[in-house]
């Protein structure tokens, strides 16, 4: 993953970065083959990002995560 893409939206966004850390470090432990926890992330990363993720955003990337897991193009479906 782009550390600099991710930065920019950080500071783009005025996102506090030890949330972002932490929930890297929940991710990083968590089983992305499970649709549950991946809506409980991405519902987290929704308030953190202060982004409003509507239920077909949410199933988008719910697929998306369980077929192909993190990725870099993650980033343009929010």
């Amino acid at each position: 993953m782009n550390l600099g893409k991710i930065f920019s939206l950080i500071a783009q966004n005025n996102i506090d970065p030890e949330k972002v850390f932490a929930i890297v470090e929940k991710v990083k432990s968590s089983d992305l083959k499970d649709e549950k926890v991946i809506r409980e992330l991405i519902q987290e990363i929704s308030v953190v990002a202060n982004k409003k993720i509507d239920k077909q955003q949410e199933d988008q990337l719910v697929k998306k995560i369980m077929s192909d897991g993190v990725s870099e193009d993650l980033f343009s479906m929010i």
